[in-house]
C-alpha cells in the first residue's frame, strides 16, 4: 500500500509514523488485516459447561462465543439484534441459555435460533424466524483448545494458517500433564494509542534492560546478583528471534528443540521458554495469554490471562498468580512501564508529521538475519528486530491486497 508521495515501509526498514495514527489506515486494517485472518477470541476452558458465553471483538466487531446448551458445539455469534441491531449479552462471561435484547424482548437460544418476538402478529404471516437467528460468524475452528474465528469464509484451515507457529502452540498446549487451564479470569489494559505498538513491544528482548530497569535493579538488591539479561540478549545465539513466515513470530530464550519440549515444566511455575505473536492480535509472554484488541486508532485494549496447569495443586497455582501480578498486573512493574515508556511516549512522538522525521526504524540486525527458504523462517539475534519485521511484512502484504 503506498500513496503518491511516499511508502507506509521503505525497502530499509523505514516505517511511515501514519500506520500508527492515521484512522483511514486503521479503516483499512480492518477491512484488510481482521476480516481475512484467523483471529484468536477464546480457550475452551473459559467455557467448560454447556450455555457457558464469553464476549468478545473480532476487529471491533462484538460478538458471543458460547458453548451450545448440550455442552458440544462452541459457537461464535455477533452480538446483534437481528431487529434493531442492539447489543443482546453485556456481561464479559455468564452462563445462559437464553440472549434477550433489552430494546424490544427479542429472545435467542444458546446456539441463537430466534425463539421469541413480543407480539409477532405484527409482522403478518410471512414472518420466518427462522431465518431471522442470531449471525453466525463465517468460519470458526479451534486448535489444541485455542478457538479462533474469521470474517472471511474461504480462509483456509486453521492449522495451515498457524504453520511453524504451531509447534509452539503444541508445547503451551501440553503443560503439565492436562494443558493449560484459563480460569482465573483476566486483567484487562487501556491506553491511548495504536494496536501495533503491543505487538512490537511482546517480542522486543531489546528494550527489556532499559525500560524495566527499575525491576532489574530491585532485583539486584534482593538476590545480591546482577542480572544476566544484558549479557543474554548481546552475545547468548540460543536467544533468538524469529520470523516464522505468515506474520507469526517468536523469541526463544534458549531452543525449544534443547528443551525436549519439556512443556511439563511451567507446572511447578516455570516459564514457557519463549514468546509468541500469532498473528495479528494474540501473544504469549512468561506464563500467560495476551490478547491485543484494537477499538480505535488510537486506543487499544490489551486481556491478561494467566496460564494455569489443570494438574497444577493449589500452592502452585498461587505462586504463579503471584509472579505474574508482580510483574504484569495492574500495579505491577512491567506494564505500567510499557504504557508508559513503550505507547504514550510513542504515541506522543508520532503525533509529529514532519516529512524529516516521521520515520520509526525497524533495520536493526536486517543485515546479519539468516533466511531459511526451505524452512520459511528467518532467523536473528535476541536483540534484532526481526519479530517486528515478520508482523509488519504480513501486515503489508494484506493492506496492499487491498489495492489489487
Amino acid at each position: 500500500m503506498t500513496t503518491a508521495k511516499e511508502p507506509l515501509i521503505t525497502d530499509d526498514w523505514h516505517v511511515s509514523g501514519r500506520i500508527y495514527r492515521d484512522p483511514d489506515i486503521f479503516a483499512r486494517e480492518l477491512a484488510q488485516v481482521f476480516a481475512h485472518t484467523w483471529v484468536y477470541l477464546a480457550h475452551e476452558t473459559e467455557l467448560p459447561a454447556g450455555g457457558d458465553y464469553k464476549t468478545a471483538y473480532l476487529g471491533r466487531q462484538p460478538v458471543i462465543v458460547n458453548r451450545g446448551a448440550d455442552g458440544g458445539e462452541i459457537n461464535v455469534m455477533f452480538n446483534r439484534c437481528r431487529h434493531r441491531g442492539s447489543a443482546v449479552c453485556q456481561r464479559e462471561v455468564g452462563n445462559a441459555k437464553y440472549f434477550r435484547c433489552a430494546y424490544h424482548g427479542w429472545t435467542y437460544g444458546s446456539s441463537g435460533e430466534l425463539v421469541g418476538v413480543p407480539f409477532d402478529d405484527g409482522y403478518g404471516d410471512g414472518f420466518d424466524k427462522r431465518a431471522m437467528g442470531l449471525v453466525h460468524v463465517p468460519r470458526v475452528e479451534s486448535y489444541r483448545g485455542f478457538v479462533f474465528a474469521s470474517l472471511d469464509p474461504g480462509i483456509e484451515p486453521l492449522p495451515a494458517y498457524l504453520g511453524n507457529a504451531r509447534r509452539y502452540l503444541d508445547f503451551i498446549a501440553s503443560v503439565g500433564d492436562g494443558g493449560p487451564e484459563l480460569v482465573s479470569g483476566a486483567h484487562k489494559l487501556v491506553y491511548r494509542g495504536n494496536w501495533k505498538l503491543q505487538i512490537e513491544n511482546t517480542i522486543d528482548p531489546y528494550h527489556f534492560s532499559f525500560t524495566h530497569k527499575s525491576w532489574l535493579d530491585i532485583l539486584k538488591d534482593r538476590t545480591g546478583r546482577s542480572s544476566p539479561w544484558v549479557k543474554n540478549v548481546r552475545t547468548n545465539p540460543d536467544w533468538r528471534g524469529i520470523d516464522l513466515g505468515r506474520g507469526h513470530a517468536v523469541h526463544e530464550y534458549g531452543r525449544l528443540e534443547d528443551a525436549g519440549q519439556n512443556a511439563h515444566a511451567i507446572a511447578i511455575g516455570e516459564l514457557i521458554p519463549f514468546n509468541l505473536n500469532v498473528f495479528p492480535s494474540l501473544a504469549f509472554v512468561g506464563a500467560h495469554l495476551r490478547l491485543v484488541v484494537p477499538r480505535a486508532v488510537d486506543e487499544t485494549w490489551v486481556y491478561l490471562y494467566p496460564l494455569l496447569p489443570k494438574d497444577a495443586d493449589d500452592a502452585t497455582r498461587a505462586r504463579i498468580l503471584r509472579d505474574h501480578e508482580v510483574f504484569y498486573g495492574p500495579s505491577g512493574f512491567g506494564s505500567t512501564d510499557d504504557i508508559e515508556v513503550g505507547f504514550d511516549r510513542v504515541t506522543r512522538g508520532i503525533e509529529c508529521s514532519a516529512s524529516s522525521a516521521d520515520w520509526a526504524l525497524m533495520a536493526r540486525g536486517l543485515h546479519r538475519e539468516v533466511v531459511d527458504e526451505e524452512a520459511g523462517i528467518r532467523i536473528g539475534r535476541s536483540s534484532d528486530e526481526v519479530p517486528q519485521r515478520a508482523y509488519l511484512r504480513r501486515w503489508l502484504e494484506l493492506m496492499e491486497a487491498g489495492d489489487e
